[in-house]
């Protein structure tokens, strides 16, 4: 039998409530930490869709045009995209590669900034996607 039935002090409330509040503040941080990641990924397929996109009108340009000429880090334009309610400018460099015959490497760099990873601090995010050319 319960002798003493006075219920909790004030003691064991401010406790639980300490200890309520750490697996809340971690649950927070792992929240955080979840969207950080999956914008991420967002904007890394985004990048991707852009690249291969260009990599596409370059593979359909004809060899002999002025878009397949030998570039070296040639910028081939800004793209922004709108993303739930921010937008992020995607950069686009071409550079095209003579490889000798009828052979020519097309690369697409992708970079953006997001975050603390930007082009001022030396670390961008980038993708890059490369394909080889054959005169038809």
């Amino acid at each position: 039998m319960l002798l003493n039935k006075k219920g909790m002090t004030l003691i064991e409330v401010m406790i639980a409530l300490v200890i309520l509040l750490i697996v809340m503040l971690a649950l927070m941080q792992t929240t955080t930490l979840g969207i950080n990641s999956n914008v991420t990924n967002l904007l890394r397929d985004e990048a991707t869709r852009i690249a291969e996109q260009r990599i596409t009108e370059l593979r359909n340009t004809l060899f002999t045009d002025g878009a397949l000429a030998a570039t070296a880090g040639a910028d081939d334009g800004l793209e922004t995209r709108e993303f739930r309610n921010f937008a992020v400018d995607f950069t686009r460099r071409r550079t095209i590669t003579d490889l000798g015959g009828d052979d020519k490497r097309v690369d697409i760099n992708i970079t953006w900034e997001w975050r603390n990873r930007t082009v001022a601090s030396g670390n961008p995010y980038t993708y890059t996607v490369s394909t080889i050319v054959r005169r038809p």
